[in-house]
């Protein structure tokens, strides 16, 4: 097999929080630009492991993937995918039709990958058959158990490897960092999200892998993303202002007449303080929820 793996475009209308692009549309549609040329380079077909689109009802983005597939074939390449949570309403393939990913049937040059000839690719609620050789699957799995986040329902990569005994080759999507873990000759590749939508991610690589698994090439190619456009300076305001108010709730104790009446004292409390107005507003609101 000899494809580019890739996952979790998150494909949306709305730009994300953290980003500064003037044009986020035309951010994503550089990108999936980028994989088609990579695509054109390796003489290869694609495969999405899920999470094409950020919400299910991103119905106006679908035309940039039915693009870049008509694209594709013209090279003699196709787009296999399978769905992940985010493609499907609710969360459930029973939903396939009434989500956005459900257009994609109507594409002739846009395939859902099927369970043939020793490949696994089920949908985010589906079953992996555990006899594959290879196995396409959207679950969350960490490179390692250091990795992992406490009280995440995740797996790591060596799990999946012992739980698939048969498979010499796993792709992941939905961990949004990419790695690659091999282990006694098997693999597991995750190739991480296609652009960053989160501020955390500031300083990540974003890109896709070239997959040969006849001489087990796994190769790293970028997705340029320019890290100027990721804004994290709102997280670090509402860090200043949580603390601002964790120091205001410390301070109630100290607020002399305090009464059996929560708001009353509170409002005594908010009255008697120098803090900020945002602040005030921030506590007023909480109340008020």
């Amino acid at each position: 097999m000899r494809f580019v793996l890739t996952a979790d475009w998150h494909l949306r209308e709305d730009r994300p929080r953290c980003r500064k692009d003037e044009d986020w549309i035309e951010t994503q549609k550089k990108a999936l630009e980028r994989i088609r040329k990579i695509c054109a380079n390796k003489e290869c077909d694609l495969i999405v492991v899920g999470d094409m689109f950020h919400r299910s009802t991103e119905f106006r983005m679908v035309r940039l993937v039915q693009i870049l597939a008509d694209d594709l074939s013209q090279i003699n390449s196709r787009l296999y995918y399978l769905c992940g949570n985010h493609d499907l309403r609710y969360h459930s393939s029973a939903n396939l039709n009434s989500s956005a990913i459900g257009l994609l049937n109507s594409s002739n040059n846009c395939l859902r990958i099927f369970s043939v000839d020793g490949v696994s690719a089920p949908n985010f609620d589906e079953e992996v058959d555990k006899n594959a050789e290879f196995v396409f699957v959207h679950t969350l799995c960490f490179p390692d158990m250091k990795s992992m986040p406490p009280n995440v329902n995740a797996v790591c990569a060596k799990d999946l490897l012992e739980e698939y005994p048969n498979a010499n080759w796993i792709f992941t999507g939905d961990y949004h960092r990419n790695f690659h873990y091999e282990w006694k000759g098997r693999h597991v590749v995750n190739p991480g999200c296609l652009l960053r939508q989160a501020s955390d991610m500031k300083d990540y690589e974003c890109g896709v892998y070239y997959i040969d698994t006849r001489d087990n090439t796994v190769e790293f190619i970028p997705i340029l993303d320019n890290m100027d456009l990721v804004d994290d300076s709102y997280i670090l305001e509402q860090n200043e202002r949580d603390e601002r108010i964790e120091s205001f709730v410390s301070k109630l104790s100290e607020t002399k007449g305090i009464t059996l009446d929560f708001v009353e004292n509170v409002e005594k409390a908010l009255d008697a303080s120098e803090i900020e107005d945002d602040v005030k507003e921030a506590v007023r609101s909480l109340m008020e929820v």
